[in-house]
């Protein structure tokens, strides 16, 4: 199970067209506001007859996940934790809706996010062999800063 968090409108620039979910995932898609009809049934549709995975709609608070703990395999977030809310407090409910060793992944524009995600949430103060801070739960963070500081990433529940 993938849980999609922020999907936005879901009209034809989202992810849903954008071929992010394999053919057999089960996606919830949260939104605190919830899509227009006409966007969400094609969404809908795209996802079943064009990329063979199921799409349902949740309207929710990122806050407050309304899923029971370890729920998902996979949680993403794009260009969403820059919202007026604390991201430590949504990004840790992330991370307990997510299954042991599930995966959160992170395509986002906020100075410093990577420091949240990992070092206050998903952070276990590992050390590499050279003494280094470099937690298990890292998969991959990359920095873009050609694009308007554009932070990546990959972390795992451990």
């Amino acid at each position: 199970r993938i849980l999609w968090v922020g999907c936005g409108s879901l009209d034809e620039r989202c992810g849903v067209y954008r071929h992010l979910f394999r053919p057999g995932s089960h996606v919830v898609a949260l939104d605190l506001v919830r899509p227009d009809a006409s966007n969400l049934k094609k969404a809908v549709a795209y996802a079943k007859n064009q990329q063979n995975y199921t799409l349902r709609f949740q309207q929710g608070d990122a806050t407050k996940l309304a899923f029971a703990d370890d729920s998902f395999d996979v949680v993403l977030s794009s260009l969403f934790l820059c919202q007026e809310f604390d991201p430590v407090v949504v990004v840790s409910e992330i991370r307990r809706v997510l299954k042991p060793e599930g995966r959160f992944g992170f395509y986002e524009h906020v100075n410093n996010i990577d420091k949240v995600v990992v070092n206050k949430v998903f952070g276990d103060g590992g050390d590499d062999d050279d003494g280094n801070n470099n937690p298990s739960s890292v998969i991959r963070v990359q920095a873009y800063p050609e694009k308007t500081n554009i932070v990546a990433g990959v972390v795992k529940k451990v």
